[in-house]
């Protein structure tokens, strides 16, 4: 991103949050130099981030000290990496960040959030990356950007030393309209882009393994499909640790087939978030056989909201995934290894709807992988999509669910190829995903425009399953339907078609999961499912529906009442319609219901449609028509009526 011309121009009172003690932070004073030499004010305020809350937070960040409300919102309370007293692997900044969010969700919105961090993300291949833990903030906010678009404004990664050109960068980020949502300031401004990664030219030198590997999750799907590569090539050693150990499911089988390989073989359980513990298995690693790679594949996953996280829930996830990943880092980086690889996630890449604290664990991964190379240690941090045949993705209904959102399980097969592809070309981190790119990037800016896919994505196409066929046979039933039922029939018909089609993408057999008040966020949908609703509906109804649909209108009842008015009462001059209120009209209407005044009223108005609706040659014969049904009598209209709309 260039920068500006002239000097970025905003405006108002912006609120600036910070951590208790670090009021005097270069970060901060940049921010503020940020917002004062550039036209805007701000209110400081600092934040505890033991005792952040979102009950404690929502007052204060949801209007200034005079009752106005601000600008917009700038936090730096990713600063203070410092371990939360009473959940270790979660430090302050992280915790209240996620409070900040849940406090800004549960309030009327009112300004643009950006969370500032340093040193968090590797924008250029110098970079050092003194601060990984940060990076968490960059994961939990790309999950806000897709949970909370309405609210988020972006992120914002300050070099490692703020210079005098630091606070104007930071002005042309924040102001208004400004397109990008993740940037680091280094000696320029640079927006992030996912891109295809490059195929090298010169042949690598084939990596392989020797002494011992060490495998995290090591029993698990993922871990035991690793463990069996290594076997097959030539691995002397493999310890498998995991919290079982070698009772869990499967471990015996899977010792004596790695046992037949030719490789030995250790199953230990272990807590690999134990520092003392880990050490001591460190520590039995026999000499004959040292130490030469790690990999770390435990983890646990997520399905919880940003809005729902609480300090236990986040603290669940990271510690198997990234306080464990730090732990091995920290007891190993004096050892001579060949490889160091992390399992990450492609919720760190992109972000993971009610995936927070997961996508929050990975990005700390891909950081510290990062972190490792600057300071000349072997790393490959690998941003998996789900695998076919392990793990979660091992489910037919999960395969389903992530296939409809644009992302096809990867085939193991190929996935353990790319990881011998990484290791033998060097990658710092890669992400690994079989995607449809017409199908995802639909999903992804559903809610929120964002650029982060535009070198990748083609133009998403709705409504990417119905033919135009079986899409046209559909519409017509239900215009069909439609044309020939009361406003209250037509709410449930439509009503019904909502439910069915909303039961259908959440995966539950029956419209009794979807009432018609709840909200479609508190039933599930995220900005994926909502693009394929948005799609089934629009296939059904013939209207171009935007992805939108579910937050524009947020529940089914409310829904359907928009549905009607696009699809009756505002076809009015459709011939199904038309020819539905003429039947409506006839069957509740007689000549002889009325007296003769009333059906000369009566008269008189149909000489006149009938005028309107006649052929265009036969406008000059208008008058004379006028002439002839002056004198015609109610019965005769109604034969009329017969002979012109060919009711019988």
């Amino acid at each position: 991103m260039p920068d500006p011309a002239t000097a970025p121009t905003l405006s108002g009172t912006w609120l600036l949050l910070v951590p208790s003690g670090l009021e005097e932070h270069p970060a901060v004073r940049a921010a503020v130099r940020a917002l004062d030499a550039h036209g805007a004010a701000h209110e400081l305020l600092s934040v505890d981030g033991a005792d952040a809350r979102r009950d404690g937070l929502a007052p204060l960040v949801s209007h200034l000290p005079d009752g106005s409300t601000p600008e917009g919102i700038l936090s730096l309370l990713a600063l203070d990496q410092t371990p939360h007293p009473d959940h270790s692997a979660v430090p302050l900044g992280l915790a209240a960040t996620a409070a900040l969010v849940q406090a800004l969700s549960q309030t009327a919105p009112v300004a643009p959030l950006w969370c500032v961090t340093q040193g968090a993300v590797a924008a250029v291949a110098t970079d050092p990356l003194p601060h990984p833990h940060q990076a968490q903030i960059w994961g939990m906010g790309r999950v806000a950007a897709l949970e909370h678009p309405h609210l988020w404004g972006g992120l914002i990664d300050l070099p490692t030393v703020v210079d005098a050109r630091t606070a104007a960068r930071i002005a042309s980020v924040l102001v208004p309209g400004q397109p990008e949502d993740q940037v680091a300031i280094r000696s320029t401004t640079l927006a992030r882009r996912l891109e295809r990664a490059a195929c090298p030219d010169t042949a690598p030198t084939a990596w392989r393994p020797t002494g011992t590997t060490l495998i995290t999750g090591g029993t698990g799907a993922l871990g035991a499909h690793v463990a069996r590569w290594l076997a097959h090539h030539g691995a002397p050693h493999l310890h498998l640790i995991s919290r079982s150990g070698p009772d869990a499911p499967g471990a015996t089988q899977l010792t004596q087939e790695l046992t037949t390989l030719g490789t030995t073989v250790t199953i230990t359980a272990c807590d690999v978030t134990d520092r003392t513990a880990l050490q001591h298995l460190l520590d039995t690693i026999p000499a004959e056989h040292p130490l030469t790679t790690v990999i770390h594949a435990a983890g646990i996953a997520e399905n919880t909201p940003l809005a729902e996280l609480d300090l236990p829930g986040i603290e669940a996830v990271l510690r198997p995934k990234a306080l464990a990943a730090a732990l091995l880092h920290e007891l190993t980086e004096g050892l001579d290894l060949s490889a160091f690889v992390l399992f990450s996630s492609g919720a760190a890449a992109w972000g993971g709807s009610r995936q927070p604290s997961y996508a929050a664990a990975n990005a700390y991964l891909d950081a510290l992988a990062e972190h490792r190379r600057a300071r000349g240690l072997p790393a490959t941090s690998l941003a998996w999509a789900p695998w076919s045949d392990a793990g979660m993705a091992a489910d037919e209904a999960v395969v389903e669910y992530y296939r409809r959102r644009g992302m096809r399980p990867l085939d193991t097969d190929l996935a353990i190829a790319s990881l011998q592809y990484s290791l033998d070309h060097g990658d710092t981190t890669v992400t690994i995903a079989d995607i449809d790119w017409e199908r995802f990037p639909a999903g992804f800016t559903a809610q929120r425009p964002s650029p982060l896919l535009s070198d990748l994505a083609a133009a998403a196409s709705p409504g990417v399953d119905a033919t135009p066929d079986d899409a046209a046979a559909v519409n017509g039933s239900l215009q069909r339907q439609l044309a020939t039922s009361t406003p209250t029939q037509q709410h449930q018909l439509l009503l019904h078609h909502i439910q069915t089609h909303a039961a259908a993408i959440l995966g539950h057999p029956t419209i009794d999961a979807v009432p018609p008040t709840q909200p479609f966020q508190e039933l599930g949908f995220d900005s994926l499912t909502a693009v394929e609703f948005g799609h089934r509906l629009s296939a059904a109804t013939g209207l171009d529906l935007p992805p939108t649909l579910v937050f524009d209108h947020p529940t089914p009842k409310e829904l359907a009442d928009f549905l009607r008015e696009r699809l009756v009462e505002g076809e009015l001059t459709s011939e199904g319609h038309l020819l539905s209120e003429l039947d409506r009209w006839d069957a509740v209407s007689a000549p002889s219901a009325v007296d003769e005044a009333a059906r000369r009223r009566i008269t008189g108005r149909l000489r006149l449609l009938l005028a309107k609706w006649n052929d265009a040659e036969r406008k000059t014969e208008r008058s004379a028509a006028h002439s002839e049904l002056e004198t015609a009598t109610a019965e005769d209209i109604f034969d009329l009526i017969s002979d012109e709309f060919g009711k019988s």
